[in-house]
């Protein structure tokens, strides 16, 4: 594995600051959309599952557009890419605030995922570049606290503007951050200027010495960590508190803030225990740890109990940015774009299918069998990870 290029430019905290300013303000704009359902189909009148798509489809392009748009965005000016990002997500959220029938509704939150993509996987090569080995973890933990700040204001302004105006007004200032991405983004210092040779890398061909256990390994965590996600955060625990515990809206939206407001303190934990012990040494383990905890549901007979097992596994996800972290400490620098594409695929691919397996699970042998089923295959997930970075690790060393 060839090192890193010396760098000349800020590496520390401040380096990333802005850059996680317009973050903060970009995951708002993505997470306003959630609460606004409702509004959009009874404006348009359409079913609950026709109305679902405009969500899915969100996840849809991106899955499509991931690998592509890294490898794009590795060949390109950081803040260029930056900036395109955040004018595609804007002129996806325009198209949407005037959609005239719902075909344009799912058009617009297609072009929306688009500019996500190529915005997201623009931070994260930043970081990458940026860093060095003694703070990565610790600037990856405050892209973790950034882009959870942002989803935890989006729901509640975007739901607040949707019922000051309408829920227009609320695409409106998502594609007012898309903006913001684009002006404020020009503005930040490309990365690669900071390289003593003043070069930028290469990207090679993808199948060019590039061990595929090094990608598949941090890949199959983040599909977890984003399976975990879908199937327990979005699914497993509304319908748990709703069904056996007779909670209404408010007190589920209430625990899962709760749960939000624990994971600024869990990424923060994680960002110093990477960089007393490794990434590595944080991150697969801390998978298993995450399985083992939602075991804890199986406990959970009243409401403060359920409380306790969404505090106990809001600590223990340490989040998905120092997986990143991971793959750029794993794989070479000019295969970062392919290795960040293949993992945001992965990511999407658990986001997508947790909440219908989940689902299945429940309705079929209720809500044991389903908390089982996802702490067997986090387990598994760990498993299998540690054993294609290992694997992958012996082949690199005895080559």
């Amino acid at each position: 594995m060839t090192a890193a290029p010396s760098r000349t430019a800020p590496s520390g905290a401040g380096a990333v600051l802005p850059l996680l300013g317009i973050l903060v303000g970009f995951e708002m704009g993505v997470s306003f959309f959630g609460p606004l359902l409702p509004q959009v189909q009874q404006e348009f009148e359409v079913s609950a599952g026709t109305v679902a798509l405009a969500l899915s489809v969100y996840h849809g392009s991106r899955l499509v557009v991931n690998l592509p748009m890294a490898r794009f965005v590795a060949r390109s000016v950081l803040p260029v890419t930056l900036g395109g990002g955040g004018v595609l997500f804007a002129a996806g959220a325009a198209l949407v605030a005037v959609a005239w029938v719902f075909p344009a509704v799912l058009a617009g939150r297609a072009l929306m995922g688009i500019g996500a993509a190529a915005f997201f996987i623009t931070t994260q090569l930043w970081i990458s570049k940026v860093a060095t080995s003694q703070n990565k973890a610790q600037l990856f933990s405050y892209h973790q606290v950034a882009a959870l700040t942002g989803g935890a204001l989006g729901p509640a302004i975007g739901g607040a503007v949707a019922g000051w105006l309408s829920w227009r007004w609320s695409l409106v200032l998502a594609a007012v951050f898309g903006v913001v991405a684009l002006v404020a983004g020009r503005r930040l210092t490309d990365p690669a200027s900071g390289r003593a040779d003043g070069a930028a890398v290469a990207l090679p061909d993808p199948d060019a010495g590039l061990r595929l256990g090094l990608i598949l390994g941090p890949g199959l965590v983040m599909m977890a960590l984003m399976f975990f996600y879908g199937g327990v955060t979005m699914t497993l625990v509304p319908l748990f508190a709703a069904r056996q515990l007779h909670l209404g809206p408010a007190a589920i939206g209430g625990v899962l803030t709760l749960g939000t407001l624990w994971r600024f303190g869990a990424a923060l934990v994680g960002g110093r225990l990477a960089a007393w012990f490794g990434i590595q040494r944080v991150v697969v383990p801390g998978l298993a740890v995450l399985a083992a905890s939602v075991l804890s549901f199986l406990l959970v007979g009243s409401p403060l109990g359920l409380v306790v097992a969404v505090s106990l596994v809001s600590w223990a996800n340490l989040g998905g940015s120092l997986v990143v972290a991971l793959v750029t400490d794993l794989v070479p620098e000019p295969h970062w774009g392919t290795a960040l594409g293949v993992n945001r695929t992965m990511a999407d691919l658990g986001a997508m299918a947790a909440p219908i397996l989940v689902g299945l699970v429940i309705d079929r042998y209720g809500f044991d069998a389903a908390i089982v089923t996802v702490a067997a295959l986090l387990f598994a997930a760990a498993a299998a990870a540690a054993a294609l970075i290992r694997s992958s690790r012996r082949d690199a060393v005895a080559a």
